[in-house]
């Protein structure tokens, strides 16, 4: 019984951790420059128009005073594949 349980582990991990390391992509042989991949270029009319925008949105904040005691909704829980896939395994192990 232990060493099927082993071979299910074996195998599961096989399935879910090689593929994504075969689909990785190369890196290439000359990056570009730090400064290029991490800050885009802002055009200058986005600058120009940011006065109007400030102005805009002080108007809006000052209408909807009672935004600010706003209070959310319920909670949530959101499960992932990656979580789904665990509970899969547990639950095989278990099982089995």
């Amino acid at each position: 019984m232990n060493a099927i349980r082993r071979v299910v582990v074996v195998a599961l991990l096989a399935v879910w951790c090689f593929p994504a390391v075969g689909m990785a992509k190369p890196m290439s042989k000359d990056p570009a420059p730090l400064t290029e991949r991490v800050m885009p270029t802002v055009p200058a009319a986005s600058v120009e128009d940011s006065g109007a925008q400030i102005e805009n949105l002080a108007v809006r904040e000052q209408k909807a005073r009672q935004l600010q005691d706003f209070k959310g909704g319920g909670v949530s829980i959101y499960l992932g594949s990656g979580v789904l896939l665990v509970v899969i395994v547990i639950l095989l192990i278990l099982l089995v």
